[in-house]
């Protein structure tokens, strides 16, 4: 290699780039836009718009019915099919363990500040609401989520 003489440029070595034909990229287009497609067919497979069946909506209404009976107040019926589904959801993922975690933080956050933040005694009609869910939508779990009651300190009163 030689060095440049006074008043030379030295020329780097030309790129070809600019010479290629313009379509030599299609091949990626093409494997994006399937990408694209594939992902868009199984968001459509797949998405559930919170699809109101006539078993979700049953469920709730008899679990809206069995509230006003145990004077829990009105449930909005529309809104607890979409929440609990034909299948109750998160209720009946292991109630019992749900229960005891909610007792638990209830017991060490009561919402209470400083001095008088005191553990609770709940009473039975606190879980009324949370039992009646349970044998509506997962009745199998029910003699489980007894259980879980029993072990609890619950007391008479409102």
């Amino acid at each position: 290699m030689t060095t440049p003489e006074k008043g030379e440029v030295n020329v780097a070595a030309v790129d070809d780039l600019h010479k290629r034909p313009e379509n030599t990229h299609w091949i990626l287009y093409l494997a994006a836009f399937a990408v694209f497609v594939g992902l868009a067919a199984w968001g459509l497979v797949t998405f559930n718009e919170n699809k109101s069946s006539t078993e979700a909506d049953a469920k709730a209404t008899e679990l809206a019915q069995r509230f006003e009976a145990a004077g829990l107040g009105a449930l909005d019926v529309e809104a607890t099919a979409r929440v609990l589904g034909s299948d109750g959801g998160a209720a009946c993922t292991d109630p019992g363990n749900a229960l005891r975690t909610g007792v638990l933080n209830q017991q060490l956050v009561s919402g209470a500040a400083g001095p008088g933040q005191r553990p609770i005694l709940a009473t039975h009609d606190a879980v009324t609401g949370a039992r009646l869910v349970i044998e509506v939508y997962c009745p199998d779990q029910s003699a489980e989520f007894e259980e879980t009651l029993n072990d609890l300190k619950l007391v008479d009163g409102s």
